[in-house]
């Protein structure tokens, strides 16, 4: 961990080389200290290529490489989750729910840096060839994207902070570290049909089966709110209720419109709305008594059938199906090609983290974290005022 003054720090590497190469040259005796000559010639040299650009930051070393905040705080989705939360002013409330996020971050750019590199370990001898044939495609193809308009192209690529140089070298890292993880988790599992059905038995409710829904008007007459005009001489009001039933029934069938008719005459709640109820999910036991007997009934009928007079706790009801998606239910030979990709996927997920956990046990948590905290104080002072 240090504060990044990189041009410095490497001319001072290089300067202090030179020194040592100059007294290797001009003495036949090497300064007697710490280590003996043969351990400082295997000491490694520090890298001096392609260091980051000073910033005026911290920095971490992952592996070989350098990963600054700059990096981390530049991303514009982590500005617009980050920046709210600044403004507010809170620094601990801030800082709870900032430091979760950048530590995901800071993890996610770790693990890709590892991965690289190891990447880079496990290339062939001919990596970079492939590796110049696959970004020309991906170049042909970002382009192409732009209607093959280049100015266009680069104009975007500068929106992205990059030039063609810098999104070269981003594709080929991209482009390794892709191909070597596919080659470490590519390997198929065979899942027996035992394990399948399983897999079945388990999602099934969720992906394969969906409950039916239907949707009813009902006119509902109940013969004690029967008025006395409505109740002819001789007549108990059941008795007029069931006649009036069957009027109602007729004018239907010689075009009359439910709606108005439940209006008109239905003593249901609903009837101001034409009786019409909303959408029923079947099997789910949702309407109290007497209308889950309506609702068994409507899932006999065909869409705009007329049923009734239906006896129920001395009301009668006329039901009209508005509306039916019947139940689906997907059998296991039907959708066993999707359980073994899935299954497959799930298999491969694992693997890749796997690799993920194995490569980040080389980073220095303490560090990250101190990296973390150092990004979170920087983050706020940039976006809180």
């Amino acid at each position: 961990m240090e504060r990044t003054v990189r041009t410095g720090r490497g001319l001072m590497g290089l300067y202090a080389a030179g020194l040592f190469l100059f007294a290797l040259g001009c003495s036949s005796k090497i300064p007697q200290g710490k280590f003996t000559q043969e351990q400082m010639l295997n000491i490694p040299l520090a890298n001096r290529y392609n260091l980051p650009a000073p910033t005026g930051g911290m920095t971490i070393r992952v592996g070989s490489n350098t990963l600054t905040s700059e990096e981390i705080l530049s991303g514009p989705q982590l500005q617009e989750a980050l920046a709210p939360l600044a403004k507010r002013g809170n620094l601990a409330a801030y800082e709870a729910q900032a430091m979760p996020l950048l530590r995901s971050v800071i993890r996610s750019k770790v693990a890709d840096l590892l991965l690289y590199e190891e990447a880079r370990k496990n290339a062939p001898e001919n990596i970079e060839e492939q590796l110049e044939a696959a970004v020309k495609k991906e170049i042909e193809r970002f382009v192409a994207d732009y209607d093959n308009n280049v100015a266009l192209a680069e104009q975007e690529l500068k929106r992205m902070g990059m030039d063609w140089r810098s999104f070269q070298e981003y594709n080929k890292k991209l482009i390794m570290t892709h191909s070597f993880i596919s080659a470490t988790v590519m390997e198929e599992k065979k899942f027996t049909r035992r394990e399948l059905l399983d897999y079945y038995e388990q999602v099934k409710n969720e992906q394969f089966s969906r409950p039916g829904r239907l949707q009813f008007q009902l006119i509902e007459l109940v013969p004690s709110k029967l008025t006395s005009e409505q109740i002819q001489e001789g007549e108990s009001p059941e008795q007029a209720a069931r006649r009036i039933a069957q009027e109602i029934l007729e004018k239907i069938r010689q075009g009359g419109d439910f709606g108005e008719l439940a209006k008109q005459f239905s003593h249901d709640p609903l009837a101001s709305a034409g009786g019409l109820w909303a959408p029923v999910t079947m099997g789910t036991d949702s309407l109290a008594e007497p209308y889950d007997k309506i609702e068994k009934i409507a899932e006999t009928m065909s869409v705009n059938d007329v049923k009734g007079p239906i006896e129920a706790e001395g009301r009668l009801f006329l039901v009209k199906l508005v509306s039916l998606t019947p139940p689906v239910s997907k059998s296991f030979d039907e959708v066993q090609h999707i359980l073994e990709s899935q299954l497959q996927f799930q298999h491969k997920n694992r693997k890749y983290n796997e690799l993920v956990e194995k490569v980040i046990k080389r980073a220095d948590f303490v560090e990250l974290e101190r990296f973390a905290e150092f990004c979170a104080n920087e983050a706020y002072r940039r976006w809180s005022q």
